[in-house]
């Protein structure tokens, strides 16, 4: 082979390396960007150099003109209904998905993660702040060594609340209880991660009280690959992911594929509740009415590895559960996922404590009124549900704090 040939090579080579890494940029199912890389790939070997290079510029030019558009005309921020997925990130250095550290702002979010699936009109809008530590969690400070630490998803963050009303800040508005928020939305095997990132950055000396939410925690609970190799490639393409390119074209895509669900209300329903409309999300539904939960992989071996540092469980329901004693259901529900949990504290000699019978309580009170322990218009619970935990929460940490909780 002639070293014009070779040189050729090198150069259609290093054009289709340029267009992949582009492609990358713009957020594509797995499916699409690989059938689009293989064909660039084919037809860069039909071209020739000259126009393989070509099609490379200009995929950069467009992509750059397509980025600063987004930046100056705000879309690239307007995509987002809530702050959440906007201020996601990730910690490679401790394998886990966190918020961007160190945000403080606010945010009008026009509905809930269920008024985005539907067009029915049960939108409650609601402005939203969001504030975040240098650790990359729902704290308005960074932590200076409280004895307990709040472990779980986006209940025990606060998703879709103002950061007033979070689990964290009422319990130390309200009864003096200066807690910490360690939670980001995942499953038990994330919730074990952030434990481990929290023992290397701060020492062990801090109690977990674990929040575990019925619909969707007891589910597969696989850790993330912690192998040298995987954590570079989460690093690499994590560079990609935080383009707007990226994510405003994903979440386009994403739309555009569920416009028919979404139209159709597919994935909701709906029930009259104190002559208002409340959205139930149906998988949680079926959840909830699920007779029998096989056991979740990876679930257990979790659970056993937060054992040192665990003071307390705490069992969230779903919306379903708590709100279908005003249904016609025929039948009372089946409790899989507490009997399962249930079973799991006594193994390992955890206190585990169900918040079922509290909520609906304080749900069925709030119902003579016209209120609710959950924003009608999403999966979770707004700031009189979060206080339901709270008070739970206060009154059985209350012999180990050594006074009284302050009267609400």
């Amino acid at each position: 082979m002639s070293a014009t040939a070779t040189s050729q090579r090198v150069i259609g080579f290093i054009a289709w390396l340029i267009a992949f890494h582009v492609l990358l940029a713009y957020g594509l199912p797995e499916w699409l960007f690989a059938s689009l890389v293989i064909v660039l790939g084919i037809l860069y070997y039909r071209i020739g150099v000259f126009g393989a290079a070509t099609v490379s510029l200009t995929l950069v030019v467009i992509t750059v003109v397509y980025g600063a558009a987004l930046k100056v005309t705000g879309f690239e921020d307007k995509i987002y209904y809530r702050p959440d997925e906007k201020y996601g990130s990730f910690d490679y250095t401790n394998n886990h998905r966190i918020y961007q550290s160190t945000v403080h702002t606010v945010m009008d979010m026009p509905h809930g993660d269920l008024g985005s699936m539907t067009s029915e009109n049960i939108a409650e809008p609601r402005r939203t702040r969001f504030d975040t530590d240098a650790d990359g969690f729902r704290n308005e400070r960074d932590y200076h060594g409280q004895r307990f630490v709040l472990v779980g998803d986006s209940f025990a963050a606060g998703s879709s609340n103002s950061q007033e009303d979070v689990l964290v800040a009422q319990l130390a508005r309200d009864y003096s209880l200066d807690a910490y928020s360690l939670a980001y939305p995942g499953n038990v095997a994330d919730y074990a991660a952030y434990v481990r990132g929290f023992v290397k950055r701060h020492g062990s000396n801090a109690r977990v009280l674990l929040f575990l939410f019925e619909g969707n925690d007891f589910e597969e609970s696989r850790g993330r690959n912690a192998s040298a190799l995987a954590r570079f490639g989460r690093r690499y393409f994590g560079l990609f992911s935080d383009f707007n390119t990226y994510r405003v074209t994903m979440s386009l895509y994403k739309r555009f594929t569920r416009g028919r669900d979404i139209h159709a209300g597919s994935g909701v329903e709906f029930i009259e509740l104190g002559e208002k409309k409340m959205a139930f999300y149906k998988e949680y539904v079926d959840v909830t009415r699920r007779v029998q939960l096989r056991e979740p992989e990876g679930f257990e071996q979790a659970m056993e590895s937060m054992r040192p540092y665990i003071e307390r469980v705490y069992f969230i329901p779903t919306k379903y559960r708590v709100y279908s004693r005003h249904m016609k259901l025929g039948a009372s529900l089946p409790n899989a996922q507490w009997d399962y949990l249930n079973g799991i504290c006594r193994k390992y000699t955890f206190r585990c404590s169900d918040l079922t019978a509290p909520l609906v309580r304080e749900s069925d009170r709030l119902l003579k009124h016209g209120e609710f322990t959950w924003w009608r218009d999403d999966t979770h619970w707004n700031q009189y549900g979060i206080a339901v935990a709270a008070r739970v929460v206060a009154s059985d940490l209350e012999p180990l704090q050594g006074k009284e909780k302050r009267p609400r």
